[in-house]
């Protein structure tokens, strides 16, 4: 659904035109009236480019412009075949959408054994199950993933030994999951995901809001990882760089919060080097409503109070109570001291509270560029390009 705010002065109507990273387009005409259009006969899990612009007899407007992702659609025709005592094929056909890969997940319906979960390639459509436990129905669940690793899925769900259509899964709750980097089941990564921020598809690697936890740690601690992933939590260096060195774009979002108020910052491209780099910081340009902190930390090995990798003379881990990207020192501190207001040793981000203001929440998210927020984002009024 494309939508947008009528124009002030007295037109004729509109021109919507949409074309799709693949090539294809379309152009129609709706009424003066008109805020709203749904875009049909898209291919899922495509980019589009969509454009806006207003007429009046000869004359045109400046365009408006965005872009969207559609869905991936869900896999369709799962069957159990070849159904024996305590064996059993599965046959599908896949979807439009172009796929990595898909997670077939199956647990008897009594709930006599934890589930089971196995991967498979995109271009599989048969697969065998075996070792099942005879006369038991089982539930299987088969998901179809364009993205791999991240907070993104189509899904759909099976009951062993019906012969129906199935239904696309829901929309994810934000919540904990369980992810595996370049589908490799060998690497069973547990994440919180946020389904709902712009959109959602975000993977949360850091959050404060309490308090209750102590961010002026080790090294190691920051390479690994430490905190509960639905409270308090740094998700680990090492992972942060696995995720991100990967043909996929990331971008980032900074969430914000002091009190009633809250603010956000988004770059459009974030990577973590090596352990042997240091964890070197690359990120890319700002858009928000919070100030652009973290073009300052470009480029920068992160720092702790027991690895001193920044310019300052002394170390900022220890001086500002906490471990980042520091150079010298800071613009943003997001793990530093918690409701410390002393100049720059709290949880700081300069240009939209200061150096005396210790926030009281952040999130820090990644999730692939040109995802979930384009999706459901209203037609944003700017001159195309």
């Amino acid at each position: 659904m494309a939508s947008w705010d009528r124009v002030q002065a007295d037109v004729d109507g509109y021109i919507l035109s949409y074309s799709s990273a693949e090539g294809s387009s379309d152009e129609v005409r709706v009424g003066a009236d008109s805020t709203t259009y749904q875009l049909t006969g898209l291919t899922p899990g495509v980019m589009y480019k969509v454009y806006i612009w207003a007429i009046k007899g000869s004359r045109s407007s400046r365009k408006a412009a965005t872009e969207t992702e559609t869905e991936i659609d869900a896999p369709k025709n799962l069957k159990a075949v070849d159904v024996k005592r305590d064996s059993a094929a599965l046959t599908w056909k896949p979807p439009q959408a172009h796929i990595d890969g898909y997670i077939l997940s199956y647990r008897p319906e009594d709930g006599s054994m934890e589930t089971v979960e196995k991967n498979f390639v995109a271009g599989d459509t048969r697969v065998s199950l075996s070792g099942l436990d005879m006369g038991k129905k089982y539930m299987l669940f088969l998901k179809g993933n364009a993205i791999l690793g991240l907070c993104s899925r189509s899904s759909l769900s099976f009951p062993y030994g019906l012969y129906t259509d199935h239904e696309e899964g829901k929309n994810m709750k934000s919540g904990v999951y369980t992810i595996y980097v370049a589908n490799d089941r060998n690497k069973p990564m547990q994440v919180y995901c946020d389904m709902t921020t712009d959109g959602g598809g975000w993977l949360v690697f850091q959050r404060r809001n309490t308090g209750k936890l102590d961010f002026m740690k080790r090294w190691r601690q920051y390479m690994q990882g430490f905190g509960e992933l639905t409270e308090e939590f740094w998700l680990g260096l090492e992972n942060l760089n696995v995720l991100t060195n990967t043909s996929t774009k990331y971008e980032v979002r900074f969430d914000l919060g002091l009190g009633s108020e809250h603010a956000y910052a988004v770059y459009d491209d974030f990577k973590i080097g090596s352990a042997k780099q240091k964890f070197k910081l690359t990120i890319g340009n700002y858009q928000g409503n919070a100030g652009d902190a973290m073009t300052y930390h470009q480029g920068r090995p992160f720092t702790t109070i027991d690895s001193d990798n920044d310019i300052a003379l002394g170390n900022c881990a220890f001086t500002h109570r906490g471990a980042w990207w520091y150079k010298n020192c800071h613009l943003a501190n997001l793990n530093g001291k918690f409701e410390d207001n002393r100049h720059s040793m709290g949880v700081n981000w300069e240009p939209w509270k200061g150096h005396l203001m210790s926030l009281d929440f952040t999130e820090i998210k990644i999730r692939p560029v040109n995802t979930a927020s384009r999706k459901k984002r209203s037609l944003k009024r700017r001159e195309a390009a």
